[in-house]
C-alpha cells in the first residue's frame, strides 16, 4: 500500500476539529464556529474518523509481507510503549499544572477538577489508576484505547494471515453488540468494597468494547489494501445510496423533519457516541465510502499542505493538544464572554503546528515508525 497524502490532510483536519471542540467544551465558551466543528455533517464526529483512519494505516503498515508475526509483535509492542510514555508525560504535565493553578488561577481550579475528578480528594489513587489506563480523566480517552488496541494488533494480523478475516469481524461485531453490559457504577461497586473506598473511578467516555469495532474494521481493510485482496468495492448504486443516505441524515440532523417528530434527541438515541450507536456507524461508513471514492479518482483533491503538516505527526500533535487544552482552560474560562475569546482560543489552536515543527527537525525514522505516528 502506497502512502496516500490525502490521509495526512484528513488526519490533520480531524486533529484540528477535535482541538477546537475540546477548547470550547473545557472552557465553557460558545461561538458560531461550533456549528462547523461539532458534528456539522451528521451524527458523527472527528474522533470516529481519526480512530478509523489510524486503524487502517496500522493494519496496512504492520501487515507488510516483510514483517513476520514475531516482527509485528515486537514493533506493535514497542509502539504501544511509545504511546504509553506520551500518556504518562501528559498526565504528569496536567497534574503539575493542576497544582500550580491552585496559586495562579484559584478561582478556576474547580474547572480543572471537574475534568480531572478525584485529583483533589484522592491524588495518589487517581494517578495510579490513570497510569494503569483504568481511570480516564476528560480528554484522556483515546491514547489509552490505542495502547490496548496496539497490543491486540499482532493477534489480529496473525488471524488475518490465517484467513480468519470474517471470524475476527464476527467476534468484533458480537462485542460491539454487547457493549455497555459492564457499567462504570458496577466497577465502582467492586472498588468500593476494597481498599479504595472514597475513590470514584471514571472509566472514560468511550466504551472500549464498542470502539474496538472501528479499530478491527479499519485494520482489516488496511490489511486487505496492503495485499490487494479487496473486491471491487465501488459501484454506482452504492454511490447513489451513500449520497442519498448522507443527504437525508444531514437534513434530519439539521431539523428538516421536525414536523414528523424526528429531532436530534431521536437521532442521537440511535447514534450514541460513547457506545458507537448503529446510526453513527452507518453515517461514518457512508462518508468513508465517498471520501475513498474521491481519493481513488482524484488523489490530490483532498490534500492541503498545512493540515498534512500536522497530520504527519499525529502522535506528537495529539499529545500536545491533550495537555494544552488543560493549560488553556483557566484563561479561556476567564474571558469566555469577551469579544476576543475566539481569537485567543484560535491562537491556542495554532500551537498544534509547534510539535509538528519540532518533530520535523528531529532525526529520521524508518517508514514503519513514520506511519506509526498515525496510530494514535
Amino acid at each position: 500500500m502506497k502512502r496516500i497524502p490525502a490521509l495526512d490532510s484528513i488526519r490533520g483536519l480531524l486533529l484540528l476539529l477535535m482541538t477546537i471542540n475540546h477548547l470550547f467544551w473545557i472552557s465553557g465558551g460558545r461561538s458560531p464556529v461550533q456549528y462547523f466543528t461539532s458534528e456539522p455533517l451528521g451524527p458523527f464526529g472527528p474522533a470516529e474518523g481519526f480512530v478509523f483512519i489510524s486503524a487502517l494505516l496500522a493494519g496496512a503498515i504492520y501487515s507488510r509481507d516483510a514483517l513476520s508475526n514475531a516482527d509485528v509483535r515486537t514493533k506493535a509492542f514497542h509502539r504501544a510503549l511509545t504511546l504509553y510514555r506520551y500518556h504518562i508525560v501528559c498526565l504528569i504535565a496536567v497534574f503539575t499544572w493542576f497544582l500550580a493553578s491552585k496559586y495562579a488561577f484559584p478561582e478556576h481550579q474547580h474547572l480543572l477538577a471537574q475534568n480531572f475528578p478525584n485529583l483533589l480528594t484522592a491524588p495518589l489513587e487517581t494517578l495510579l489508576f490513570s497510569a494503569a489506563l483504568i481511570n480516564k480523566p476528560s480528554y484522556f480517552d483515546i491514547l489509552p484505547l490505542y495502547i490496548v488496541f496496539m497490543l491486540l494488533l499482532p493477534l489480529l494480523i496473525a488471524m488475518y494471515r490465517k484467513g480468519l478475516f470474517w471470524l475476527v469481524l464476527g467476534v468484533s461485531l458480537l462485542l460491539w453488540s454487547t457493549s455497555g453490559a459492564i457499567s462504570e457504577s458496577q466497577l465502582n461497586a467492586v472498588m468500593g468494597s476494597g481498599v479504595f473506598d472514597g475513590f470514584t473511578l471514571h472509566a472514560g467516555y468511550f466504551d472500549p468494547f464498542a470502539w474496538q469495532l472501528l479499530f478491527v474494521v479499519g485494520s482489516a481493510i488496511g490489511f486487505q489494501l496492503q495485499h490487494g485482496n479487496l473486491i471491487r468495492w465501488h459501484h454506482p448504486m452504492l454511490t447513489f445510496i451513500s449520497i442519498a443516505g448522507i443527504g437525508i441524515l444531514f437534513a434530519a440532523h439539521h431539523g428538516a423533519f421536525l414536523s414528523m417528530g424526528i429531532h436530534r434527541g431521536i437521532i442521537y438515541g440511535l447514534a450514541d457516541k460513547s457506545e458507537l450507536g448503529w446510526l453513527r456507524l452507518l453515517t461514518l461508513s457512508m462518508w468513508v465510502y465517498l471520501i475513498a471514492l474521491v481519493i481513488s479518482k482524484y488523489p490530490n483533491a483532498l490534500t492541503f499542505s498545512p493540515l498534512s503538516y500536522i497530520g504527519r505527526h499525529s502522535l506528537h500533535v495529539f499529545a500536545w493538544q491533550t495537555a494544552m487544552i488543560y493549560f488553556a482552560a483557566p484563561l479561556l474560562a476567564e474571558i469566555r464572554f469577551e469579544p476576543f475569546y475566539l481569537a485567543v482560543m484560535l491562537g491556542f489552536v495554532t500551537s498544534l503546528w509547534v510539535p509538528a515543527w519540532i518533530r520535523e527537525f528531529t532525526k529520521g525514522r524508518s517508514s514503519t515508525q513514520y506511519w506509526g505516528a498515525a496510530i494514535t
